[in-house]
């Protein structure tokens, strides 16, 4: 069950992970943006209290994985509406709820299986292969702890064990499966007839009064918004390193760069390792931990006297994630372990197998099968990193310093960046136009949108607060350049409101037209003689199923949501482009289950699927009652 619930959670894990390397905490400004936040509330309900500083980096770590997925794509706007902020709060709500009650009920995550969830994170493994130094030096580098990365993960796969569980608990009945089959595997006979404006859009004639009514009338809609282009300062990591100079550091501190680091520089020794678990509950009495050590020793004999260790953990490990791949854990390193489980596999020499080992979840029966020797990476090798290591160190150290000089000069001078800039011994930069929409570079940050239209900003009379713009990095800016909001001239939109004009009234003498058809037909005339009169083509292709691609996607949902009548009644239904599809089913034939058994067994699966979800619907509605939420929109 755990390797498919792996599968499932793949891709959360790879967000959590997008997280961490993505949403670190500023180097300055950090107790500003606490200060007084911890009392605030913006959830309260029993036992649950979210503050808005945890809101508010929940916020910030969504943004960042919103970025990374969408890219340009993404429209920064909506990361600051109000609809984001409430999904977000509610996500944290739901998070919460789950996981106490999933405590509560006993559920829990195994070391070993802790382990593997993180050995299979792509962005820890090196050639097909998790690297301890990989993984300590993407968690050190973004300040966050194995403990506190490992508890990221451990909550995620909690949760996801009680979705997975709440959809594999649902059972769908025959008689269900067999009329839903009736209706998907159905098939209509249609004769149909697309009513297309293009072909009315010739005959109509647009007077320049018109013209210039609609002008008159939709003026807003010609208006081109206001404008603004700024100078900014942007003081990072990397703006400060490159103006420092990696080959004036001395040997002697990259040795001791080297020294301090050396976890990074080195593959610790893993072990391909397999082991039959005899779990323990919570508070396990001493009969049971003497029953579960009795059982694992008669399984280690029946092993010393020639049973197979797959096969016996095939049979008698309770680790659900490895028993079926007779209790084969890959390689592994001590960190990937308890420390009574880690000390006893690196006792033992390959081949060799321990006596039962009590862990977290129970008693382990380890057997090693190879052993991979550590490996560390020479000094030379290493220098580059350890170059670009030392000065990331120092451009850090002098970053706050900057930062500190940057926000006073850019203050105490609020009229121009050459004096603030000269200060931190950066170069001015220059964005494009942009509206309060945004735009492109900087300007694609809403924060940096937001600060630039604030009034006295816009008007040019001072430069921007510090505006902190992603991983360690602030930015100032100033208005250099405005352009105000104005109205295209008509002639410049002439054409373009003719073109409108026209296409409009073509698309309402097409809607006149297949009104007409459905009264006709209502009258009673037939379907083709009708369309004629109306000099419309008609179609009748061969029977369709609710998969066709005979006809398009709207005109194919309009056909079987029409109700089954004896007589043939005409429908119309909008299509793409102002056109419109008129039709009649002249005959329904329903499916037989028996005749699809696919179709029967994937049919079931989703209506089980979907009933599924209907269960984990109704018990987070359960757990939001039971702790009687309240959300405090207005501290969003």
């Amino acid at each position: 069950m755990l390797n498919a619930l792996r599968d499932k959670t793949q891709g959360l894990i790879g967000a959590a992970l997008l997280i961490v390397l993505v949403v670190p905490f500023a180097l300055w400004g950090v107790s500003s943006y606490f200060d007084g936040a911890s009392a605030t509330y913006v959830a309260r309900g029993h036992g649950l209290r979210i503050t808005r500083a945890q809101f508010e980096q929940n916020l910030s770590e969504q943004r960042a994985v919103m970025a990374a997925a969408y890219g340009k794509e993404l429209n920064p706007a909506a990361l600051s509406s109000m609809t984001f902020k409430k999904a977000v709060l509610t996500g944290l709500v739901n998070k919460t709820l789950l996981l106490r009650d999933a405590e509560r009920a006993g559920f829990s995550i195994s070391p070993v299986t802790l382990a593997e969830e993180i050995r299979h994170v792509p962005a820890f493994r090196v050639k097909g292969t998790f690297n301890e130094a990989r993984y300590q030096q993407l968690l050190q580098e973004q300040g966050m702890t194995p403990a506190r990365f490992e508890q990221r993960v451990r909550d995620l796969t909690l949760i996801n064990e009680v979705k997975v569980g709440l959809l594999a608990s649902t059972f769908v009945p025959h008689q269900m499966a067999e009329r839903a089959i009736a209706l998907l595997a159905q098939r209509r006979t249609v004769a149909y007839a697309v009513v297309s404006p293009a072909a009315y859009a010739a005959r109509v004639a647009v007077t320049p009064a018109q013209v210039a009514q609609f002008y008159a009338k939709h003026l807003g809609d010609f208006r081109l918004p206001q404008q603004v282009r700024v100078d900014y300062i942007l003081l990072s990591p990397e703006a400060i390193s490159r103006h420092m100079n990696g080959k004036a550091i001395a040997v002697s501190t990259l040795k001791r760069a080297y020294a301090a680091h050396i976890a990074q520089f080195t593959h610790p020794q893993e072990r391909l390792a397999a082991h039959i678990l005899i779990a323990l509950p919570a508070h396990p009495s001493g009969a049971q931990v003497a029953a579960a050590y009795a059982k694992l020793m008669a399984v280690r004999t029946r092993i010393l006297h020639g049973a197979s260790f797959a096969a016996m953990a095939r049979q008698y490990s309770q680790d659900t994630s490895t028993a079926a791949q007779g209790g084969r854990l890959g390689y592994v390193g001590r960190r990937d372990l308890s420390k009574p489980v880690a000390k006893a596999l690196f006792a033992l020499p390959v081949g060799g197998m321990s006596l039962p080992v009590r862990g977290q979840s129970g008693f382990h029966l380890l057997k090693v099968y190879a052993i991979h020797q550590a490996v560390r990476t020479s000094f030379r090798k290493a220098r580059p990193a350890l170059v670009r290591m030392v000065l990331q160190e120092r451009a850090r150290h002098r970053l706050y310093r900057l930062s500190q000089r940057l926000r006073n000069e850019a203050y105490e001078h609020p009229h121009s960046l050459l004096r603030a800039a000269k200060a931190v011994g950066l170069t001015v930069h220059q964005s494009g136009w942009f509206t309060r929409a945004g735009g492109t570079g900087v300007a694609g940050l809403p924060k940096v949108v937001q600060a630039v239209f604030a009034p006295k900003v816009l008007a040019g009379q001072r430069n921007t607060h510090a505006i902190p713009v992603g991983e360690n990095a602030i930015l100032v800016a100033h208005v250099v350049g405005r352009k105000k909001s104005r109205s295209k001239p008509l002639a410049a939109v002439r054409g373009q409101i003719t073109g409108m004009i026209r296409a409009k009234q073509a698309r309402a003498r097409a809607r006149e037209v297949a009104a007409q058809l459905v009264q006709a037909v209502d009258k009673g005339t037939q379907f083709a003689r009708a369309a004629q009169r109306l000099r419309l083509a008609t179609k009748e292709p061969s029977p369709l199923d609710v998969k066709t691609t005979k006809v398009s996607a709207m005109l194919r949902e309009a056909i079987f949501a029409s109700p089954v009548t004896q007589k043939p009644v005409a429908e119309s239904v909008a299509l793409s482009g102002g056109r419109v599809a008129v039709f009649v089913v002249k005959s329904v034939t329903l499916g037989n289950a028996a005749a699809h058994p696919n179709l029967t067994a994937r049919t079931t699966s989703l209506l089980s699927n979907a009933s599924g979800i209907d269960a984990y619907l109704a018990y987070m509605k359960t757990l939001h009652a039971r702790a009687d939420v309240h959300l405090n929109l207005g501290q969003l």
